[in-house]
């Protein structure tokens, strides 16, 4: 069952995209949260602002290259090998290039930044002046602009045809027939 729900990651970008996009947000803000807790232990002094920028800052780190791993994965990365070479020849071929594909999924989420880091940020900023802990507040409204832009960005891919599966966005008529009970991962090298 694990292989099949891998499979599925893999075939289904809309599925993958957003399975990303989430795992990368919610890794880095969990990250950029202990940064700034870290940073308010070590100064606790520090205007709300120094945390708030902080966080922002790790933020983007953390999720920028946290998302272009799991977008090669689910994308680019082939370990389960099919017993139907024509489903596996027609997955590889349809894959667009991993630079271009994933660099055109973070030009979108780029146009939705300025609204992510206005929720973000200033909910962050917002909290904390009401009394939240910085690592919290950035913890609550992070995950508020996640779950606000995950829903635009999923809305704005059905439309224009981003979040389509590679083999209907170039054309092929059917979709890979489905993994055999038999496809398994290949056996690791001795």
């Amino acid at each position: 069952m694990p292989w099949k729900l891998f499979t599925l990651y893999q075939r289904k970008r809309i599925i993958n995209i957003n399975v990303n996009i989430i795992a990368a947000g919610l890794v880095a803000i969990g990250m950029g949260a202990g940064i700034v807790e870290l940073l308010r232990r070590a100064f606790p002094d520090l205007p709300t602002i120094g945390y708030t920028a902080i966080g922002t800052g790790a933020d983007i780190v953390c999720d920028v290259s946290l998302y272009f791993a799991l977008h090669w994965v689910a994308n680019h990365w082939r370990p389960i090998k099919s017993d139907n070479a024509r489903t596996q020849e027609r997955l590889d071929a349809k894959s667009p290039p991993f630079w271009r594909d994933a660099s055109l999924v973070q030009f979108e989420r780029a146009i939705l930044s300025p609204l992510y880091y206005l929720i973000a940020s200033g909910g962050m900023e917002g909290l904390q002046r009401s009394g939240f802990a910085p690592a919290h507040a950035m913890l609550f409204s992070y995950t508020a602009a996640l779950a606000i832009t995950r829903v635009l960005h999923t809305l704005w891919g059905l439309k224009t045809g981003r979040f389509k599966d590679n083999f209907e966005r170039h054309g092929a008529s059917t979709a890979p027939e489905p993994a055999s009970e038999n496809d398994a991962p290949a056996p690791p090298a001795a």
